[in-house]
């Protein structure tokens, strides 16, 4: 299933993410700064912050624990590879 033209299966993430407008946005932000957490509106989900719409992520209520919250924007930091 995919929402906001996402698809989070492996192999079609990457190009559905990375460089990506966020649909839900009217200012271009994108979905994945590659080199750049702080401008990537996928922390601002994770985090519930300066979003457009919808609610933080994920929708169980909570947000992500630090630890994975930080290696994702990690992975952003260091150019968002396709590994």
């Amino acid at each position: 299933m995919t929402q906001q033209g996402l698809n989070l299966t492996a192999g079609k993430s990457y190009a559905d993410l990375v460089g990506v407008s966020a649909t839900e946005c009217n200012d271009g932000r994108k979905r994945i700064v590659p080199g750049s957490a702080s401008t990537s509106y996928l922390m601002e989900k994770l985090m519930g912050v300066n979003m457009c719409s919808g609610s933080q992520m994920p929708k169980a209520g909570q947000g992500l624990p630090p630890a994975q919250e930080q290696t994702i924007a990690s992975w952003i930091c260091n150019g968002a590879p396709n590994n």
